[in-house]
């Protein structure tokens, strides 16, 4: 021990006083400082109140045993080290002490030198396995640590790759009025409905970044705008959906984002590329889905002016039951015709 720590504290217990008052003169002259009692009670009641490194218990007591003490003692301290003393050389004594926790066994008189290394080695392992423990506490204290700041250092990585996807499908798509794209649009609108359908703002706030990413698939194909009727157009709805998936597999920390995209493209009959069918499909797919077809029936194009808003809606009335849903075709249609 260095000098600035305090010598370990060993309890003596024993029912006869000459040997405690030895045993604890033999400690002081080696270094520890030392607790006395006169049974298991007392002993009990030391290691309660005091901080006890080690503990020289006899095994034959009035009342209860050494034996009987000892899982007691270290049930209050399981670090506590204990030598067990006893006048009778009883083999199947040892082997229950130390299946029940003691560090060693002597046999009365102790040899003090043997004492003392007894004492030394079982006060060493103690420590050692503190020692260990603590070691093992801080490290899963670090790898917590490393861990909480990996998944924020990925997180912030998949916040800025979802910045660049949306700066990457506004580049790509035209600026329509008031210098919004077809994707700015959608997600917009998407959000809108999304709150009108009574959606928490961590919901809205994912639909409305998948709107804003939800042509990734396409623009990668560089496709014309998506068709919904032959079995043709249907591959390709397959193909923009497989791409946005490959795109968005990294951001493993917004997989509704990617749940969203994947499947803006089921039909509420089940028809779509994967089969989903109804309320299988995410809400907040058939929502992006919803404000998508709204968009493009209602944007100006080239030679056509677009449908009114009520127009666009009686047109996707047509579609409720196999393509849309209606539940969301009805926030959609109090979303727009209120604004």
């Amino acid at each position: 021990m260095t000098n600035a720590e305090a010598p370990p504290t060993i309890l003596v217990v024993d029912d006869e006083q000459a040997i405690r008052s030895a045993l604890a003169r033999f400690l002081a002259a080696t270094g520890y400082r030392s607790l006395q009692a006169d049974g298991a009670a007392a002993a009990l009641a030391q290691l309660k109140e005091h901080r006890v490194a080690g503990m020289l218990c006899d095994v034959r007591m009035p009342g209860m045993s050494g034996i009987d003490l000892l899982p007691k003692a270290i049930a209050v301290d399981p670090d506590l080290a204990v030598i067990m003393l006893t006048g009778v050389g009883d083999p199947q004594s040892a082997i229950q002490c130390l299946k029940l926790g003691a560090a060693d066994y002597l046999i009365k008189p102790v040899d003090l030198e043997e004492l003392g290394i007894a004492l030394q080695y079982a006060l060493r392992t103690r420590q050692l396995e503190i020692d260990r423990r603590g070691l093992e506490q801080w490290l899963a204290q670090e790898v917590a640590k490393k861990t909480h700041e990996l998944e924020a250092q990925q997180r912030r990585i998949e916040r800025l790759s979802l910045s660049v996807l949306s700066a990457l499908v506004a580049a790509l798509e035209p600026a329509g009025p008031a210098g919004r794209t077809h994707s700015v649009r959608v997600a917009q609108l998407a959000a809108h409905v999304a709150t009108r359908l009574g959606l928490d703002p961590e919901a809205v706030a994912s639909i409305e970044t998948a709107g804003r990413i939800h042509d990734i698939g396409r623009l990668a194909l560089r496709e014309e705008t998506f068709a919904r009727a032959t079995a043709a157009e249907l591959v390709g709805a397959r193909q923009d959906a497989e791409i946005a998936g490959r795109l968005l597999e990294p951001l493993r920390h917004h997989a509704d984002i990617l749940a969203i995209v994947s499947a803006q493209h089921e039909r509420w009959d089940g028809r779509g590329p994967a089969g989903l069918h109804g309320e299988a499909i995410p809400l907040g797919a058939r929502i992006v889905a919803a404000a998508s077809l709204y968009d493009e029936l209602v944007a100006p194009a080239e030679g056509d002016a677009g449908l009114t808003p009520r127009d666009a809606i009686a047109n996707l009335r047509g579609l409720t039951g196999t393509l849309l849903d209606a539940r969301v075709l009805d926030a959609l249609e109090a979303v727009v015709t209120s604004a």
